[in-house]
C-alpha cells in the first residue's frame, strides 16, 4: 500500500492554477516533500463562503487550465518523483444549472435520467427555497425573467443569475398565442422530446435559435415578458414544471450542510458512485495520482459502505484519507478502508499540550470579569440548538415529517424537541450505521444522551417517552411501522448531527468561549491534568489505529488563525497576570474611542479583549510602528477578522444583520488604535515577549508534527511563520519563486544567525526541510517505527516533552521544549538559557545506551550513556533531535 512520507497542501483556485502548482514541482521537491495534496481539479463552484462543490466530476476545471495545465503539472511531478493525492468532493453538488445532472433532473422531473442520483422527495415539485421575496414582487423589480438561455438551449426562469429548465411538454403552454414561425419550431422540437434523448433535444433547440434571425428573437423575448407579465397565465405554466421556486419553504432535495445552493448525492446507488468516481479512478490508473482524500464525509449517508466501495474500486495501494475530526473513544474509522484521517485532531493534541492551565483559569476568570452581564449564554448544545433552528430548519421538518408517518405518541412540537435535543446533546459529530443498524459504539452513545437528556431539569414524562420513541427508530427500525422510512430518518438524523457540529463550532462557538479560544479548531479542547501522559497517549493511540494517516496543524477555514499565531496566543496562558493588565491598560487608554449605541457601549469589554489578543496573534514581530504600508494590511486584517467575529458570533448575534452602526463602530475604534503611536509602541513592546516564546512553541508544534507517528502535511506557506488571521488555505496566490528563493538562503545560513533572525521566518523554513529530508532518508524509521516516552529527570522536566523511535536498529530521539515564557522574556531570540537546564536530562534505556547519534540542525555526534544532559543537548538550538546515521554501537558501563 502506497504512504506518502509527508505532503505539501494547495488550494487551487483563488489565483492558483495547475500550471502554478507545476512551477511549485522544484521547490517541493527541494524542501523535502514526496507528495502535493491537492484540492478536486474537476470543475468546481464555490459554494456559499468557504465550500466548494463539484460541478462535473468528468471534467478537468476550465479556469484551473483544463487537460494542459493538468497535463503540465502531472509532467512536472513526474520529473520531481512527486506523487499526487487529489481532493474528492462527493457528498454535494451544486444546486445549478452549471450541474448538468441537476438540470437534467429539474427539467425532467422524477423522469430524468439522474433523478435517482440525489435525495429528492418526488411526492410533490421540487422545492427550490431561493426566493427573497414572493414571485410577483420579483418579477415586478424586474430581478426574476422569463426568457431563452443560448448557452444552455432552453427556456425557463433566470433568477439571481440562475437558470431553471422549463420541462419541454410545458413550451406549448409558454409558446401560446405565439404565432410566429420560431415558436412553432421550437413547440415542435419540444413535442418530440424525452428524457433519454435530451441531448438531441437540446442540440436542436440550440440549432434553431442560433439559425433565428435577430428580429425574431427579439419577438420571442417580448413574448416571453408578456408570459411573465400575465399572473393567470405565468402560475399556470409554472404549475406544469418539476420545481417550484419559494421563498421558505422546506426543499424537497436534502441540501448538503446548511447551504440551500447544494444537493446531497446518493452514492448508496451504483450508478451514482460510478459515474462520479469514473474519472477520478482513471487518473489513478494513468497519472501521477496515488490517492484520495474525501472531502465532508460525513454528510454521506453512509461513510463505512462508501469507503469500502471506493477501495475496491481504488485498489489495495492507492492512499485514501477521510476528511473527518475523530473524536475521542469513536471507533467507527478503524472500520473504514482508508489509511486515515486528514490529521486535524492533531491540532488539539498540541494545543492541550502547549497551554498553561492555570494561567488559562486566569485568563478565563480575568476575561469573565470584563462584563458578567454578557457572560455567554448557555454551553455548546445552546450555540447547536441556536444554529440548527436557524439554518437547518427544514432538515428539521423533514426529520419530523418522517416521524409523523411512524405512529409517534405526540404531535409534531414533541417531535422536533426530540430530534433537536439529541442532536445537539450528541458528543460526538454523528452516529454511524452499517448494514443498517447502528455501530455498538454509537448505539450506546445514543442511548447515554438521551438518558442525559431525560434527567434535565423540567423533562417530563411524555417527551421522555417521545425520546424514547425516537431512539428505537434509529436503534431498531425493523420493529417500526414502516423500517424503511425509520433508515430514512437514521441515515438523516445522522447527517444532520454532523453538519450541525461542524457549522456551530465552525462559526460562534469560537467567538464565544473565552480567551484564546481552545476550541479554535472544531473540537472540544480539555485541559489534561497530565498534559506529557496525554499527549504520549495520543501517539501511542496514532500509531496503534492508523500510522500512515496524516497530521495537521492547520484546517483550511475552520481554524480561526494560521498555525504560528494560535501559537501565540496559547504563549498568553503562561502570563496570565501579565496580559489582563495589558489589555486594561489599553481599554482605557481608548476609552475615548468607545461609543454608545442603544445605551450600549461598542465595542464592549469583551470585544475589546478579542481585537488586542487577534493582534498579538497577527502582527508581524517585524513590523515597525512607523511603517505606514504594513500597518495598513494588518489594519486590514484585523477589521476582516473583527467583522466575521461579529458577523458569525452568536454572541453578538445583537449586532448582525441590518444593525450597521456596531461593525462600523468597531472599524473606527480600530482605526483610532492605528492612529495613535504611543499605543503601537507600547504594544509591541509588551508583545514582544508572547511572540517570542510563540515562536518557541511554533518550533515545538512543527517538530512534533514532522517526528511522531503519521504523514505530516505542510500546508502551503506555513513552512514560514503563518500568523494570517484566519486559516483559509489559498486565501492569496503564493509566490513559489520567493519561496524557493527563501529556502536557498535559508539552507546556506548559519543556524545562529537564522535563530537571531528568528522573526523572518527562515529558520522555520531551515528546520522543515531538515526534518522532510530526514523522513525521506529515514521513512521506515517514520512511518513503522515505534514511538516510546522518554522519562525526563530534573528540575524543568514538566517543561520538556521527549520520545524516541525505533525500527530494526534505526534511532531518533526528540525533546521539544515547553510552557518557556518565563525563561525566554529575557532574550530577544528564542535560545533557551542553558544554565537553567544544566539539572535536566532525559532517562535513556538500555538500548539506546552506546548508540553515537547526531544532532539533527548541528551536526554534532553524541556518544550515549544512562543519561543525556539538555543543557548540551539545547546548547546551540532549541529544539533536540539526534538520529543515527551508521548505527554505530559501542556498549557502555552502566
Amino acid at each position: 500500500m502506497y504512504t506518502p512520507k509527508s505532503a505539501y497542501r494547495i488550494q487551487l483556485r483563488h489565483g492558483t492554477t495547475f500550471r502554478h502548482a507545476a512551477d511549485a514541482a522544484g521547490y517541493m521537491s527541494d524542501l523535502g516533500v514526496d507528495a502535493l495534496s491537492m484540492s478536486s481539479p474537476f470543475q468546481s463552484v464555490q459554494v456559499g463562503e468557504h465550500g466548494l462543490a463539484t460541478v462535473s466530476p468528468a471534467v478537468l476545471d476550465v479556469e484551473l487550465g483544463a487537460e494542459s495545465g493538468f497535463a503540465k503539472l502531472n509532467s512536472r511531478l513526474a520529473e520531481a518523483g512527486l506523487a499526487l493525492i487529489i481532493d474528492l468532493n462527493p457528498s454535494r453538488m451544486p444546486a445549478s444549472s452549471e450541474n448538468s445532472w441537476w438540470f437534467d433532473v429539474l427539467e425532467w422531473g422524477s423522469r430524468a435520467t439522474y433523478a435517482g442520483y440525489f435525495d429528492i422527495d418526488w411526492a410533490g415539485p421540487v422545492l427550490l427555497p431561493v426566493l427573497e421575496r414572493p414571485m410577483g414582487e420579483e418579477i415586478e423589480a424586474r430581478l426574476l425573467t422569463i426568457c431563452f438561455n443560448r448557452r444552455l438551449a432552453s427556456i425557463g426562469i433566470g433568477y439571481g443569475g440562475v437558470f431553471y429548465p422549463f420541462e419541454p411538454s410545458s413550451y406549448a403552454a409558454v409558446l401560446d398565442r405565439n404565432e410566429t414561425a420560431l415558436a412553432a419550431e421550437l413547440m415542435g422540437v419540444a413535442d418530440q422530446a424525452t428524457p433519454e434523448a435530451a441531448t438531441k433535444f437540446h442540440r436542436e433547440i440550440a440549432r434553431i435559435l442560433k439559425e433565428a434571425d435577430t428580429a425574431a428573437l427579439i419577438e420571442l423575448a417580448a413574448h416571453l415578458n408578456n408570459v411573465a407579465g400575465d399572473a393567470g397565465w405565468r402560475d399556470a405554466i409554472l404549475d406544469l414544471q418539476n420545481w417550484r421556486l419559494v421563498e421558505n419553504e422546506a426543499p424537497a432535495a436534502r441540501n448538503a450542510g446548511n447551504s440551500s445552493l447544494t444537493v446531497g448525492l446518493r452514492h448508496e446507488q451504483p450508478d451514482v458512485f460510478e459515474d462520479f468516481h469514473r474519472e477520478p479512478l482513471s487518473l489513478l490508473q494513468r497519472t501521477q495520482v496515488r490517492g484520495f482524500r474525501v472531502n465532508d464525509i460525513d454528510m454521506l449517508a453512509d461513510p463505512e459502505f462508501y469507503t469500502r466501495l471506493l477501495r475496491q474500486r481504488a485498489g489495495e495501494d492507492a492512499f485514501l484519507i477521510a476528511d473527518k475530526i475523530v473524536l475521542k473513544g469513536e471507533s467507527a474509522i478503524s472500520e473504514w478502508q482508508v489509511n486515515g484521517t486528514a490529521g486535524y485532531e492533531f491540532i488539539g493534541t498540541v494545543t492541550d499540550l502547549l497551554i498553561d492551565p492555570q494561567g488559562l483559569s486566569i485568563l478565563q476568570r480575568h476575561w469573565s470579569d470584563l462584563d458578567p452581564t454578557t457572560e455567554f449564554a448557555g454551553d455548546h448544545n445552546h450555540v447547536k440548538a441556536n444554529i440548527l433552528h436557524a439554518a437547518f430548519a427544514d432538515d428539521l421538518a423533514q426529520l419530523v415529517q418522517l416521524l409523523t408517518e411512524l405512529q409517534p405518541p405526540s404531535e409534531p412540537t414533541m417531535l422536533s424537541r426530540a430530534v433537536v435535543d439529541l442532536a445537539t446533546a450528541l458528543p460526538v459529530f454523528r452516529a454511524y450505521s452499517k448494514n443498517g443498524t447502528i455501530s455498538p459504539f454509537y448505539a450506546r452513545t445514543l442511548r447515554s444522551t438521551a438518558a442525559q437528556v431525560s434527567k434535565r431539569e423540567g423533562q417530563t414524562p411524555e417527551e421522555n417517552d417521545v425520546l424514547s420513541f425516537v431512539l428505537g427508530v434509529m436503534q431498531s427500525p425493523e420493529k417500526t411501522v414502516n423500517a424503511a422510512i425509520a433508515e430514512t430518518f437514521s441515515g438523516r438524523f445522522q447527517q444532520l448531527a454532523a453538519a450541525v457540529t461542524a457549522s456551530s463550532l465552525e462559526k460562534s462557538y469560537q467567538y464565544t468561549r473565552g480567551p484564546i479560544a481552545l476550541d479554535e479548531l472544531i473540537l472540544k479542547s480539555n485541559v489534561k491534568p497530565d498534559p506529557v501522559g496525554s499527549f504520549h497517549h495520543s501517539m501511542h493511540e496514532k500509531a496503534r489505529t492508523e500510522p500512515s494517516g496524516m497530521l495537521a496543524t492547520s484546517y483550511s477555514y475552520a481554524t480561526k488563525f494560521g498555525e504560528d499565531a494560535r501559537m501565540r496566543l496559547l504563549a498568553l496562558s503562561e502570563a496570565p497576570e501579565r496580559w489582563a493588565s495589558a489589555v486594561e491598560c489599553w481599554r482605557q487608554s481608548q476609552a475615548g474611542n468607545l461609543v454608545t449605541i442603544e445605551n450600549a457601549v461598542v465595542p464592549d469589554a469583551k470585544a475589546e479583549w478579542l481585537l488586542y489578543q487577534t493582534l498579538a496573534a497577527i502582527w508581524p514581530a517585524s513590523l515597525l510602528v512607523h511603517d505606514k504600508a504594513g500597518l495598513a494590511l494588518v489594519r486590514d486584517e484585523l477589521v476582516e477578522f473583527m467583522s466575521s467575529a461579529i458577523r458569525e458570533s452568536d454572541w453578538l448575534s445583537l449586532w448582525t444583520g441590518t444593525d450597521k452602526p456596531y461593525g462600523k463602530a468597531v472599524t473606527h475604534y480600530i482605526d483610532r488604535l492605528f492612529a495613535d503611536e504611543e499605543f503601537l509602541g507600547d504594544f509591541v513592546e509588551t508583545v514582544r515577549p508572547f511572540w517570542l516564546a510563540g515562536a518557541l512553541n511554533a518550533l515545538s508544534q512543527t517538530v512534533l508534527k514532522l517526528t511522531v507517528p503519521g504523514v505530516p502535511v505542510i500546508r502551503v506557506g506555513s513552512e514560514t511563520w503563518d500568523i494570517s488571521p484566519t486559516g483559509q488555505f489559498g486565501s492569496h496566490p503564493v509566490d513559489f519563486g520567493e519561496l524557493r528563493k527563501a529556502l536557498a538562503n535559508a539552507s546556506q545560513t548559519q543556524l545562529n544567525v537564522l535563530l537571531e533572525d528568528w522573526h523572518s521566518g527562515a529558520v522555520k523554513l531551515r528546520l522543515v526541510q531538515a526534518y522532510l529530508q530526514l523522513r525521506q532518508q529515514r521513512a521506515d524509521l517514520f512511518l513503522r517505527g515505534q514511538y516510546i516516552p522518554l522519562h525526563v529527570n530534573g528540575d524543568l522536566a514538566d517543561h520538556v516533552v521527549a520520545f524516541y523511535r525505533e525500527f530494526e536498529g534505526q534511532y531518533l530521539i526528540v525533546a521539544v521544549p515547553r510552557l518557556c515564557f518565563a525563561m525566554l522574556k529575557q532574550f530577544s531570540s528564542p535560545f533557551l538559557p542553558l544554565s537553567d537546564w544544566e539539572q535536566t536530562s532525559l532517562a535513556l534505556p538500555a538500548q539506546l545506551r552506546g548508540v553515537t547519534l547526531r544532532h539533527l540542525m548541528t551536526g554534532i555526534q553524541t556518544k550515549l550513556s544512562a543519561n543525556y544532559s539538555l543543557a548540551e543537548g539545547f546548547r546551540e538550538f532549541p529544539i533536540l533531535t539526534l538520529v543515527s546515521d551508521d548505527n554505530i554501537f559501542e556498549p557502555v558501563e552502566t
